[in-house]
């Protein structure tokens, strides 16, 4: 099966999950988040990059909820203009946003488009350079006993995900309904180090 088949295979699946049963599996992935994030501790300033749940993915929010009140920064993927992805080399930042701040946020609002800098408040919402990351919450397709990871195609996360630190913990998350026996992967496809999945 191809990348696009699989993709649309696997979305399916899990579009099939009841929402109660989808709402309780992602309480559970975001209490062993929670359970990383208590184990990293906090006695220095930490970030984490999470980001807004679409249609049926696995929503992280309680998890972002939960580590902006342990005092670590939150941060979200904004998606960049053509003009500023080709100045930057990059396709998508990370801004923080404060607690209670999400609703003011265009880029949670509307996560697959594109904003100029010059249309995002970057005193109220600051992009967060990549390797000031401690940890960053990755959305998937399908995923393998490997950890291979099909996103959806546009390859963000594959040219977002070197230019972390070493010691950035990168965590994929996703339903087990998610799992495949095998992902088809190109060159540039990352395997996640960590996929924890309900």
């Amino acid at each position: 099966m191809d990348k696009a088949e699989l993709r649309r295979v696997v979305i399916a699946r899990r579009d099939a999950l009841d929402l109660d049963v989808r709402a309780a599996k992602s309480a559970v992935i975001c209490a062993r988040l929670v359970e990383l994030l208590d184990r990293l501790g906090t006695t220095a300033p930490h970030t984490v990059a999470v980001y807004a749940a679409m249609d049926s993915e696995v929503d992280p929010a309680a998890f972002a909820a939960a580590a902006a009140k342990r005092g670590w920064r939150v941060a979200y993927p904004c998606m960049l203009s053509a003009t500023d992805a080709v100045a930057c080399g990059q396709r998508m930042c990370m801004r923080a946003v404060a607690a209670g701040d999400a609703s003011e946020a265009p880029f949670i609002a509307h996560p697959t488009r594109a904003f100029a800098a010059m249309n995002v408040d970057s005193d109220h919402f600051p992009i967060v350079p990549a390797k000031a990351l401690d940890m960053i919450i990755v959305p998937l397709v399908a995923f393998d006993h490997a950890g291979a990871r099909l996103g959806y195609g546009g390859g963000c996360y594959d040219r977002y995900l070197p230019m972390l630190s070493p010691a950035c913990q990168i965590i994929g998350i996703a339903f087990d309904e998610q799992r495949v026996d095998g992902v088809p992967t190109d060159v540039h496809d990352l395997p996640l180090p960590h996929i924890i999945s309900a």
